[in-house]
């Protein structure tokens, strides 16, 4: 969708009450909406429709409202903790944000960068003198480790036990409430699970990201 076309778009939802920044009259926060009175009813439809359609109609699934945050020992054995996060870089020219490992894909397909290093990317970067798609300049800053999960504490002690993460994604709450699902609904494999939820990452610019998941 062209930029004109976008920005009309959103011109539009935000006129007829279908969204509104978030914190709008202090600045604003980016990647932030809140929904207005017809877009909360526009999001609630369709959250009805999904699950009427999904959940109740069909003899083979269930749903689960699990909590948003969990035990951390469940984000480290996934492997959430040590390996959820994006390689990026800056372009020093235009100031433009990267993942450095679509960079090297998009010069050479054939080349998986997936374990390497931040130093071996940033050298292959170099070698080849990859350039930036947004100015065609090659002067990167070195790679960062971008974490896709918000950090944050629970109870009044800030310490290293205290800390939790807001969940990147939905599908988990379902996993470890697997065996208890079947139990108490003794249904036999195979059956679905489903449940509309918040998730939360951060986005790879100033603010945050997150949304609402549909996880059959």
């Amino acid at each position: 969708m062209a930029a004109k076309d976008m920005e009309k778009l959103v011109n539009h939802a935000k006129t007829m009450g279908f969204v509104y920044q978030g914190s709008q009259i202090y600045d604003g926060l980016a990647n932030t909406w809140d929904y207005g009175p017809v877009g909360v009813e526009m999001k609630n439809n369709i959250k009805q429709l999904w699950w009427k359609r999904f959940i109740q109609q069909s003899p083979y699934n269930v749903g689960l409202d699990s909590a948003i945050f969990m035990n951390p020992k469940v984000w480290e054995a996934s492997g959430h903790v040590s390996s959820f996060s994006d390689p990026l870089i800056d372009c020093k020219e235009c100031k433009t944000r990267h993942r450095a490992d679509k960079l090297i894909e998009a010069y050479d397909p054939n080349v998986h960068s997936e374990g390497w290093t931040s130093e071996q990317t940033v050298q292959y970067i170099k070698d080849h003198n990859i350039v930036c798609p947004n100015c065609g300049k090659s002067n990167f800053t070195d790679v960062r480790q971008f974490k896709l999960m918000f950090e944050t504490r629970m109870g009044v002690v800030e310490d290293d036990k205290s800390v939790v993460y807001l969940r990147p994604e939905t599908a988990q709450g379902i996993f470890v409430n697997f065996k208890n699902i079947q139990r108490t609904t003794r249904k036999k494999v195979p059956f679905g699970i489903g449940q509309i939820a918040l998730f939360c990452r951060p986005g790879r610019r100033r603010g945050g990201g997150g949304g609402r998941e549909v996880c059959p």
